[in-house]
């Protein structure tokens, strides 16, 4: 059978190919730029997403919280985040009046000026949300090929 592009997938689904493409993402730009780029085989590695330059990085892919202007991830992926040598944020694009959509951000967890806020979802989920415009997290790339940009809306779980 003949792969016709008109499968729907499952949110679960949708959330694995939508990291997958933003790591992709990411190693592609990083290695444009000179840099070692070791992606982890284990779509569930719970330490990193890759290394670069040997050092272990996350990727996430994700709409922000826009009431915030921020990423957010779950309580439970702080110590994640905060062990990585760096966090790599791509702003899936879904309000058309959103500048940022598009763009990879790179944050060090580490930076003293890193600016991060607890925040609940309507639904009382507990997350922590790094706003989009600091110094802490640079814009570094934005995606300019369409396709991939339509790619990541159609996979987004988010419905605004």
């Amino acid at each position: 059978m003949a792969y016709t592009g008109k499968t729907k997938q499952t949110v679960p689904e949708r959330k694995i190919l939508l990291g997958m493409i933003g790591e992709r993402i990411v190693a592609h730009y990083l290695r444009k730029q000179g840099h070692e780029v070791e992606e982890s085989l284990n779509v569930y590695d719970s330490e990193k997403d890759m290394l670069v330059n040997g050092l272990p990085c996350e990727v996430k892919t994700q709409v922000p919280i826009m009431v915030e202007d921020s990423f957010a991830v779950g309580i439970k992926q702080k110590a994640k985040i905060y062990s990585c040598h760096r966090v790599y944020f791509i702003s899936v694009p879904l309000r058309a009046d959103d500048e940022l959509a598009g763009c990879v951000f790179e944050m060090d967890p580490r930076d003293p000026n890193l600016k991060a806020h607890r925040w609940s979802t309507n639904n009382g989920r507990e997350m922590i949300c790094f706003p989009r415009r600091q110094s802490a997290l640079k814009l570094i790339h934005r995606i300019e090929d369409q396709s991939i940009i339509d790619q990541l809306r159609k996979l987004s779980t988010s419905y605004l």
